[in-house]
């Protein structure tokens, strides 16, 4: 339609042409009879019209600018219209030049000033690449750009002869956005709150313990005022709370310092500090959504100790607090549901694999072999999966040799992958970091999973496990391993070798039972002796040879203090394997030094620099190796820093200790 427009508009300028200048020739004939000077003037007037036309043609064809604009907007739409549009309008041509444009636009593009011919990017804070507007695809084309007045959403036209021209509308986002941001800052926050030590703290305080959980609540309460939300009690001592997002950022900026003030709160003849853990959900989706969130970030606070909180956001998990030492729960009843809970799943299982982490000690293959007596007394088919060339395990291969159920036990990695099948139970101690697992890639292909570990849970798992029992307030995993056994087999079950190794990983995690013991350690090390374990037979696994010994003394050569508390020992050179377990005796060694509340034993081997971290009790050196993608708990730690130089592990070290001092 518009080019059968151009073509007649193009006749009747040509008629109008000839026909004045057949008028002009009639007029000038008539003017030779009469006077030969208006010959001469009518002439001149000829040449004059014949010259302006030509230069309107020039002009027009020239001109990128109003004219040209007028011209093509003559021929799609009324000007006029585009004029007075309250959106901004503006036409371009292929190559990005404004050729025309109505006021609005200049107000879009925050000029006062004529933009003719004018490339657009140059009017934008962002550069669009014009194939943007010139893909159009009708009501799917829409380039988002910036300006100086803003965001706007341009929908172009194409039109012309061969599309070579498009208009471009310019839509403002400004209300659209405040719209946004209104929705997003005002939708509902769901997060758990709950007291850590009901159960121990009523145990010492029967007659006031209605006072210190009403302070408790209290002060929630008038926290929760402050942030114009809503609590409710869900059940004794587990509270709901419901905010608007636009909260959280005050809340961060704090470090949810609500944490702080409840365990400032104390009562007379009260040794136990009382704590709460928090599990906030910030993500999109349904209510439902964000209350399972917030439930799984309140048990993963649980599971690293309590006195935290946990942000669960769409990207990412975010932890604050977690500063005090987990106190040691006295109920067994957790453990006797876990313990039924494996055996159920050790009976359907057509065979059960075990591990613990790379670089075993005796806590991890203590733990190994209490399960894999749990497992014999269910299943027909059971192996620990080691590295079994290991030269840290050859005292507990020796102790256990010449016992039938362990002469083919023990397999490495590759022989435990042939024998996954799809109703495989594989069950992991000692370790909850996908990273430090014996073999990360069994995790991944067997369907049915448990763990059982006593280090603070740094993340999600990507494979949720069928049983997660990580529980930071025992001191090893063969505590946790040992309870569930006096749960599940009959006394006199355990063999005495058994005994001994669950016996001497808790001698190692608790150094020889002067560090993170409790009621339930003592109880497990009292069933322990029950089923024939020797104190002295344990003790005898960990003899050190006259080469483990200078091991350990490379380190305690080269010892630094950092900010005053702060040990750091570093074993110079390439290491191998049995300087891993120096590195961990040289570090308990240096918290004996006068002034010492932390300690740091450094080794490369293989290209990784091995951190082992140990603490007095005054410092979390759990928080600290976090920050170097590490884990553990509270006052024993570790981390594997991978394609660095000492050097920089050194630096990256001092700065976790940095960071952990400045937030106290």
């Amino acid at each position: 339609m518009g080019k059968k427009k151009q073509k007649a508009f193009q006749s009747r300028k040509n008629q109008l042409v000839l026909i004045s200048f057949v008028i002009l020739c009639a007029f000038g004939a008539v003017c030779a009879f009469v006077d030969l000077k208006l010959l001469w003037i009518c002439l001149a007037f000829a040449v004059f019209e014949a010259f302006s036309i030509f230069l309107w043609e020039r002009l027009s064809k020239k001109s990128g600018g109003l004219e040209k604009g007028e011209k093509l907007l003559d021929d799609n739409m009324s000007l006029e219209l585009l004029s007075d549009f309250c959106e901004g309008v503006a036409v371009l041509d292929r190559q990005g030049r404004i050729l025309w444009y109505n006021q609005s636009f200049l107000d879009t593009v925050g000029e006062n000033q004529v933009v003719y011919n004018t490339e657009l990017n140059a009017l934008l804070d962002t550069k669009v690449p014009m194939s943007k507007f010139y893909d159009y695809r009708f009501d799917k084309n829409k380039v988002e750009v910036f300006t100086k007045a803003g965001r706007f959403c341009v929908v172009p036209y194409v039109f012309g002869h061969k599309d070579e021209y498009y208009i471009t509308v310019w839509y403002d986002q400004k209300e659209i956005d405040e719209l946004v941001y209104n929705a997003n800052i005002r939708k509902p926050i769901i997060s758990y709150i709950s007291v850590d030590n009901y159960s121990e703290a009523s145990g010492s305080m029967q007659n006031n313990y209605r006072a210190v959980t009403a302070k408790i609540f209290v002060l929630l309460k008038e926290w929760a005022q402050t942030l114009d939300a809503v609590i409710h009690e869900v059940e004794r001592d587990r509270y709901i709370l419901i905010m608007e997002a636009g909260r959280i950022e005050e809340i961060t900026a704090t470090k949810f310092d609500i944490l702080d003030k409840v365990r400032e709160i104390s009562t007379d003849n009260v040794d136990i500090p009382v704590t709460i853990s928090i599990g906030c959900a910030n993500i999109d989706g349904s209510l439902v959504d964000k209350e399972a969130a917030a439930h799984r970030a309140l048990d993963l606070a649980l599971q690293r100790g309590g006195d935290q909180a946990v942000l669960k956001t769409a990207n990412a998990t975010e932890f604050y607090g977690g500063r005090t030492k987990t106190v040691q729960k006295r109920t067994k009843i957790r453990s006797r549901i876990i313990a039924s809970e494996l055996v159920g799943l050790m009976k359907s299982a057509s065979n059960v694999l075990i591990m613990g982490h790379k670089y075993a000690d005796h806590d991890s293959i203590g733990s190994c072999v209490g399960v894999a007596r749990l497992a014999g007394e269910h299943c027909s088919k059971v192996n620990v999966v080691v590295h079994k060339e290991d030269v840290n395990l050859k005292l507990i291969f020796k102790k256990l040799h010449g016992l039938e159920f362990y002469r083919e036990l023990f397999i490495d990695a590759q022989s435990a992958q042939d024998l996954i099948t799809p109703t495989t139970l594989l069950v992991i101690c000692d370790v909850n970091n996908v990273k430090c697992f014996e073999a990360p890639y069994l995790f991944e292909n067997c369907a049915t999973s448990v763990i059982i570990d006593h280090h603070r849970k740094t993340e999600e798992f990507a494979i949720q496990p069928r049983i997660c029992y990580i529980e930071p307030s025992a001191s090893s995993a063969s505590e946790l391993v040992s309870e569930i056994l006096e749960q599940a087999i009959k006394p006199g079950t355990l063999l005495k070798e058994e005994a001994e190794l669950l016996f001497a990983g808790m001698l190692l995690d608790t150094k020889q039972f002067s560090r993170n013991t409790g009621v339930r350690t003592f109880s497990a090390a009292l069933y322990l002796r029950g089923e024939g374990a020797s104190p002295g037979e344990a003790q005898l696994l960990f003899r050190t040879q006259l080469d483990e010994f200078s091991r350990e003394i490379k380190f305690e050569n080269n010892v630094t203090t950092y900010r005053g508390i702060f040990a750091i020992a570093v074993c110079e050179g390439e290491a191998d394997q049995e300087d891993k377990i120096a590195a961990s005796k040289a570090a308990d060694r240096l918290l004996s030094i006068d002034g010492v509340r932390a300690s740091f034993a450094l080794c490369q081997i293989d290209g990784t620099v091995h951190v082992s971290a140990r603490s007095s009790g005054k410092v979390n050196v759990q928080l600290i190796v976090e920050k170097l993608n590490g884990g553990g708990y509270f006052d024993a730690a570790g981390a594997q820093m991978r394609n660095v130089t000492m050097t920089q592990a050194l630096t990256m070290l001092k700065k976790a200790i940095d960071d952990y001092a400045d937030e106290k």
